[in-house]
């Protein structure tokens, strides 16, 4: 058999690398199962076969969810079997339900049983209420809730207001931007007397960032009017307090939180605590022979979908590896990009876990393109996936050099690009090309995460001048 040696993802190897009909399975809908497939099929689809078993029809980029009741358009999601095709992989709809690991076969809650020879276990989590009686901010569903909450706070019904982040939750970065993004719109629309407050068991805000991105968190919350309570623990909510882990107690009309995870037990897989799967560093499974794990279902502490991705990605190489496809191989060094939307300019933030550099920290993008998930291969791909003009080649995602400490020219350059983008966005929709406005609102959208509210509003107008198939007018209204 032929192998040859090239680091994963850079040129798609022949289809005699692998052995023929290697079965690949993978069982989940989410940001690792995508960023594994695509990953898979690069590798050489005549060598592989691909099949995911997962229950949804589409993949919900939940990332941006955060921005939604604030007048942000939700992202197109993925037509799943649309995505397989695409990728020459095969869609199974159901759940698996079962695992036989001796004899490399799993069995669907549909009652369809497929053999592998190599599976991904990139379940997800499923989320619970840690801390009851709050709204707890899930995702899409709490889309709704949190708007009706806006217009409470806009309208004077509730004027204290707690976010609150549970000992569970180890990514709270989502809770900071619903934080920040409140703030900034009842700024905007002059709403006085509304009491914000943030706490939090951390020892500061996003310490997993390091000390002094944590410090510049919390001057952000504070130049918003937000008051900061760290290293204490929310314990309950009732009757309008919020008990904290020392006895303490705060006043609230209402409380935002996150919810906890936990993972529903298949038979035939190594559950820990809240059914968590233990892996090693090449996140191979715990005890079973050709057995991956990535994603929220893993037993590493931190859920995000850029590190579900990064597992993915090793993962990937063991089974190429498994498959007699020779790849450059490395273990699971986490590294955390996070971007954190606050109402005006994004903060960019990348940090190695078990690094002892500090964290990067700037306004202009880290990594391109500069997605919410930064995943390898599902951020550009998604990219592509939302533009309005079929959009950039698939590029492998890549880190960007930090700005400078002193000068930020890059910032500033930054920040000169995007008022070009919506300056000139306006003037070719003035001259009726509004094709050509579309495309500047993706460069400027790619560039900050989001469009300004006005900027939201106006593409909405232009996709109907174009005639966009798919968009309702009612889509426009805020």
């Amino acid at each position: 058999m032929q192998t040859s040696e090239r680091p994963l993802g850079e040129t798609p190897l022949s289809a005699t690398a692998a052995q023929p009909e290697f079965r690949v399975v993978i069982a989940g809908g989410g940001v690792a199962a995508l960023e594994a497939v695509i990953a898979l099929s690069e590798l050489g689809r005549s060598g592989l076969e691909i099949e995911l078993i997962c229950p949804d029809r589409e993949f919900t980029y939940r990332a941006m969810s955060v921005a939604q009741p604030f007048g942000i358009k939700a992202r197109p999601g993925l037509d799943l079997a649309a995505f397989c095709s695409e990728h020459g992989a095969e869609l199974h709809p159901g759940r698996l339900a079962e695992v036989w690991p001796q004899q490399q076969r799993v069995l669907l809650d549909s009652g369809e049983e497929i053999f592998y020879d190599a599976l991904l276990v990139a379940l997800g989590a499923v989320p619970y209420d840690a801390l009851p009686g709050t709204l707890n901010f899930r995702g899409p569903a709490d889309v709704a809730p949190f708007g009706a909450l806006l217009d409470e706070l806009e309208g004077g019904e509730v004027r204290r207001l707690v976010f609150a982040v549970p000992a569970e939750v180890l990514w709270p970065l989502p809770l900071y931007e619903l934080a920040m993004l409140t703030a900034h719109q009842l700024g905007e629309r002059g709403v006085d007397g509304v009491d914000l407050s943030f706490v939090t068991h951390e020892p500061g805000p996003l310490e997993i960032f390091g000390s002094e991105t944590s410090d510049h968190i919390v001057e952000l919350l504070h130049r918003l009017g937000i008051t900061t309570i760290v290293g204490r623990t929310p314990s309950r909510f009732e009757d309008g307090q919020l008990w904290l882990d020392d006895g303490s107690r705060l006043q609230a009309e209402r409380v935002v939180s996150l919810p906890g995870l936990r993972v529903p037990l298949v038979p035939g897989l190594p559950h820990g605590s809240h059914g968590f799967i233990g892996a090693n560093a090449e996140m191979a499974v715990d005890g079973l022979d050709r057995v991956w794990a990535a994603g929220d279902a893993t037993w590493f502490p931190i859920k995000q979908g850029g590190l579900a991705a990064q597992q993915a990605e090793v993962a990937v190489a063991g089974i190429a590896a498994a498959a007699g496809v020779e790849v450059a191989r490395t273990p699971f060094r986490p590294i955390i990009r996070g971007a954190l939307l606050t109402g005006a300019e994004p903060e960019f933030m990348r940090k190695e876990v078990d690094g002892e550099a500090g964290a990067d920290v700037a306004t202009a993008p880290l990594w391109w393109p500069p997605a919410k998930v930064a995943g390898r291969r599902l951020a550009p791909y998604m990219a592509r996936h939302w533009s309005q003009h079929g959009g950039d080649p698939l590029l492998p995602m890549e880190d960007l050099q930090a700005p400078e400490s002193e000068g930020h020219d890059r910032e500033v350059e930054h920040r000169e690009a995007l008022a070009l983008s919506l300056r000139w966005a306006d003037v070719d929709a003035h001259a009726g090309d509004y094709r050509q406005a579309l495309r500047w609102l993706d460069v400027a959208e790619k560039l900050n995460l989001t469009l300004p509210r006005t900027y939201e509003e106006r593409r909405g107008q232009w996709l109907e001048r174009i005639g966009h198939p798919g968009y309702a007018a009612e889509d426009s209204e805020r």
